[in-house]
């Protein structure tokens, strides 16, 4: 098992439009994992959770892995 797929935002990006998982880390130290679009608007590119709202403070994000079905 890998021990992280987590891709600092320095180093690459997630196609525009692509949902992955974000890591946003904050001036206080906390830290939070959601869901996130890179979405470009108006030759400007941002963030939007699902609910629709502008994302700041991202520093990492992967790919979305679900669960592998288990045979019948």
């Amino acid at each position: 098992m890998k021990t992280s797929d987590w891709i600092n935002i320095k180093d690459g990006l997630p196609s525009i439009g692509e949902r992955v998982m974000v890591c946003q880390s904050f001036n206080d130290g906390s830290t939070l994992v959601r869901m996130a679009t890179r979405v470009k608007i108006n030759q400007t590119e941002r963030w939007y959770n699902d609910s629709g709202f502008n994302m700041e403070y991202i520093t990492h994000w992967q790919k979305i892995v679900l669960p592998k079905k288990e045979k019948s």
